[in-house]
């Protein structure tokens, strides 16, 4: 009797250590290192629903659970395998009820892990692909031959339903739309880079100690009116144990001046006494995490405008939902942080419409998901064998920022918008465009990505090369000294159609940008952004000689001059 109390006890603890332990690290950060909500949030989050069981409950264990169930049981079948409970002096030997719970469990262990662990893990990440791709739609130009690039994912298409004109024979969702491509005709441009903002945010925002513009944090504010030169903003973040975030800074991309547009506690009702970068008791991120567990964020989803004097923050969040074996992530509204009389002032809006705020409330975060889950469109054999799907450009001439550009539509609305390429190719050939809306938001859904694929030879194809030796030319001719004094031509940006912006930085400052049309269609057009011509340069004597005697400054300011002459002379003279 003894033997066999010390193996049911032996096989309890076999079945609790995982789960004990896993209790024991939420103890352990909840009352050990109280406050601490980021481990707390990533322990429900992650160790949870993430790893164990998604939602919470038993509705979708992932492979990793039943990983363990299995374990459990053949650990169960071996633990009491040929025990006899000497309370049934009367049953034969190996029959006694503990060896047919032995046998039973064996059974159920190599039952699951025959069946649903296999089934877990394989359909796992085509789960993924088919969630996000069930806000995806594809379009080609209708009337002419598809593109070769949707090839795999038309071959055998049947006809579409509602709102589609084909679906993939795949058992992943895939809408095809045969249109004309109108959602790619006209975009407006940023006035200044990216790359430009960065350098001018983390080199002149910062107006006190511990307090730097946070990187992830810049977006380009849209003026009123188009074309007129937007601001861009960042939220000047706090660091440490005692020093909030201050404020937020803007800069108008043309001069070497970045201002703080509006401060943190300036008033009564204007407190706010956490920073994102802050640590134990100063730390943003731990009280967002302790107010809303289920939300989560990325640093790139978060950003701040001036409401009048008043800061405001916005955090764009995502929350779990749990599909087949494993969490995906869905929209979940935005968190809106603003000063209080008693410290910040947070709530969370659920639903956003567009023009109800200024910036992105749809989270970049998520448009990177579904744009990654294309692939997954034609199938798991053509994503694997002959990898289907798009991809964003790598080339240095992008300066880092290679995807979801942050565009507004003809209609006034926000997008973010993503060149493409093909997909496991060296190809920086833009074949197609992924846009999504940036200025709504309905928590438990997806934005729909429209991916708009150019047809094969299709004037709007844009090379990156043939746009680099096309604004390379542009340049030269307008300002043959630019690119030889640390001039930079960067980020390459759609317009719609054939049409591009590229801009001219030096020393972190959009100095110009050219707009160009991929085939040459007009003529490249020039516009000054910084307001500051550059000083004129002395006469130079030096134009008297050959070429060959000159150098390489003074062929350098021979030909500033000559293009100067050029440019002030009328026409005829």
């Amino acid at each position: 009797m003894t033997q066999t109390r010390n193996r049911i006890v032996a096989t309890l603890a076999w079945w609790a250590w995982m789960p004990v332990g896993a209790w024991l690290v939420w103890a352990v950060l909840h009352f050990v290192f109280g406050g601490t909500g980021t481990w707390e949030q990533w322990w429900r989050l992650t160790v949870v629903r993430s790893w164990w069981l998604p939602g919470g409950d038993l509705g979708h264990p992932t492979a990793l659970f039943w990983l363990w169930l299995a374990v459990g049981l053949v650990g169960t079948a071996f633990i009491l395998g040929g025990v006899l409970d000497d309370s049934y002096v009367d049953s034969p030997p190996g029959q006694g009820p503990a060896t047919v719970i032995a046998v039973i469990a064996g059974l159920a262990g190599v039952i699951v892990l025959v069946y649903p662990l296999p089934v877990a893990l394989w359909d796992n990440d085509k789960d993924a692909g088919r969630y996000y791709n069930s806000g995806t739609v594809f379009h080609d130009t209708k009337g002419v031959p598809p593109p070769s690039s949707l090839g795999h994912l038309l071959d055998g298409a049947r006809p579409g339903g509602p709102g589609c004109d084909a679906r993939g024979r795949h058992d992943v969702a895939s809408c095809v739309r045969h249109d004309q491509l109108e959602g790619i005709r006209s975009f407006e441009g940023r006035t200044s880079s990216f790359a430009s903002a960065i350098a001018m945010m983390e080199h002149a925002a910062s107006p006190a100690p511990q307090v730097d513009a946070w990187e992830p944090s810049i977006t380009y504010f849209y003026d009123s009116v188009p074309g007129r030169a937007g601001v861009w903003t960042a939220v000047l973040d706090g660091s440490k144990t005692a020093t909030p975030a201050y404020g937020i800074a803007t800069w108008d991309g043309r001069t070497n001046s970045v201002r703080v547009g509006c401060r943190f506690n300036v008033g009564k009702d204007n407190r706010f006494d956490r920073a994102f970068s802050g640590q134990t008791g100063n730390s943003l991120r731990n009280l967002l995490a302790e107010k809303y567990p289920d939300l989560s964020y990325e640093d790139t989803d978060v950003w701040g405008y001036c409401k009048g004097e008043r800061p405001v923050i916005v955090v764009a969040v995502t929350r779990q939902k749990a599909i087949g074996s494993r969490t995906v992530d869905t929209a979940a509204g935005v968190l809106i942080l603003e000063g209080g009389a008693r410290g910040i002032a947070h709530r969370h809006v659920r639903d956003v419409k567009a023009g109800e705020l200024p910036g992105p409330v749809y989270p970049d975060s998520l448009v990177e998901k579904q744009g990654r889950a294309t692939s997954w469109a034609a199938g798991r054999e053509r994503k694997d064998r002959a990898s289907f799907g798009f991809k964003a450009s790598t080339d240095d001439v992008q300066a880092g920022n290679t995807s979801e550009y942050l565009l507004r539509g003809p209609d006034r609305r926000l997008y973010f918008v993503t060149p493409l390429s093909p997909n496991d190719s060296k190809s920086q050939a833009f074949i197609a465009y992924a846009v999504t809306a940036a200025d709504s938001v309905a928590s438990g859904r997806l934005n729909r990505m429209d991916v708009y694929v150019l047809p094969d030879g299709d004037r709007r194809v844009a090379n990156l090369n043939t746009l680099v030796s096309q604004a390379t030319n542009a340049v030269r001719s307008t300002d043959p000294t630019f690119l030889n004094t640390n001039g930079k031509l960067e980020e390459f940006t759609p317009l719609g159609g054939d049409m591009w912006r590229v801009f001219g930085v030096r020393r972190g400052i959009t100095e110009f940008y050219v707009d160009l049309s991929a085939v040459g269609r007009t003529a490249p057009k020039t516009v000054s952004v910084s307001g500051t011509p550059p000083a004129e340069r002395p006469k130079t004597t030096a134009c008297a000689k050959t070429p060959q005697q000159m150098n390489q400054q003074e062929l350098a300011d021979c030909m500033a001059a000559l293009a100067t002459e050029v440019r002030n002379r009328k026409p005829g003279t």
